[in-house]
């Protein structure tokens, strides 16, 4: 019996990607361990299929990944064909997904998508073009100084290229308190950059030492300076990403009453789910999370 409330209405609504991700979770068993008791009932899948398949980008479709689909919904303990029923129509068949199906659009990403199509388009570029790269993981870390102001903001971000020839990452970024700077890089250089000022996005690009060869992995750093008062950050994450961390380190001269996590699958969602974190003895509260539904997700602080 499915216990968990969040996988039974995944197991009813979809989308495949997402229940099997929820049932993964709720299994407690390793995507190895997955791998090892497929192979025991010899129907061998890959950890990069089982992952690919959780996270939206491929779903089983060829009749030995069904075969293989019916043995793991008995693995996670799921009814017959809970999983299966979800899959949809096969997949045009052309090499790169440039978006998983259960990914966010930009309307559901951001209150003022407008914004951000107009510094993208005034750098000659668009949300496709931009979707050529994905986040596999990313690290962010919020310092926060004893004048309260949110003084930078570290990113540490693991990208794979969908297409090959890719030599650039684009970066939007959104604040009613002006304008931020990049301050420093780390195995990229910033480019160009264009602000919108209506509603506060400004996008830079962060040009790579060459083009990547497609289903190429490269990690870059960047850091961004928005010197404001500001008591939050928000992180934008899709599909791809298997590893998301946060972290707010704060001066011990002023230290926040609450620190907390809240998650929306979209802007327009209203009931968020919110989680108070441990500020711990190094002035620090963090949040990390693998395999991340798609999604908001905000690291806040409360100063009364």
């Amino acid at each position: 019996m499915v216990t968990d409330a969040r996988l039974r209405e995944a197991l009813v609504t979809g989308p495949f990607s997402l229940a099997l991700r929820l049932a993964l979770r709720a299994s407690g068993l390793s995507l190895d361990r997955v791998q090892y008791r497929l192979a025991e009932r010899e129907v061998p899948v890959s950890k990069t299929a089982l992952s690919n398949w959780q996270s939206g980008r491929t779903q089983p479709e060829r009749p030995e990944s069904l075969r293989a689909l019916a043995v793991l919904e008995e693995i996670l303990v799921l009814p017959d064909r809970a999983l299966s029923s979800l899959l949809g129509p096969p997949r045009p068949r052309g090499r790169w997904l440039t978006r998983a199906p259960d990914d966010m659009r930009a309307d559901q990403a951001w209150a003022r998508p407008d914004g951000l199509l107009r510094t993208l388009d005034s750098l000659g570029t668009t949300l496709a073009a931009v979707d050529r790269m994905s986040k596999v993981s990313l690290q962010v870390i919020c310092v926060v100084g004893a004048d309260r102001l949110l003084y930078r903001v570290e990113h540490l971000v693991v990208l794979r290229a969908e297409q090959a020839g890719v030599d650039r990452y684009t970066v939007a970024y959104r604040s009613d308190l002006g304008e931020p700077e990049i301050t420093a890089t780390v195995g990229c250089r910033q480019g160009r950059r264009r602000g919108d000022a209506e509603t506060g996005f400004t996008t830079f690009e962060l040009l790579l030492d060459r083009g990547l060869g497609a289903g190429e992995l490269v990690s870059l750093g960047y850091t961004i300076a928005p010197g404001s008062p500001e008591l939050y950050h928000s992180q934008r994450i899709g599909a791809a990403t298997r590893v998301y961390g946060a972290t707010v380190q704060f001066d011990a001269a002023a230290l926040p009453v609450r620190v907390y996590r809240r998650f929306q699958s979209s802007v327009g969602e209203t009931d968020c789910a919110e989680t108070d974190l441990r500020l711990g003895a190094t002035s620090t509260a963090q949040h990390v999370e693998a395999d991340p539904p798609p999604g908001i997700y905000r690291l806040g602080w409360d100063w009364d």
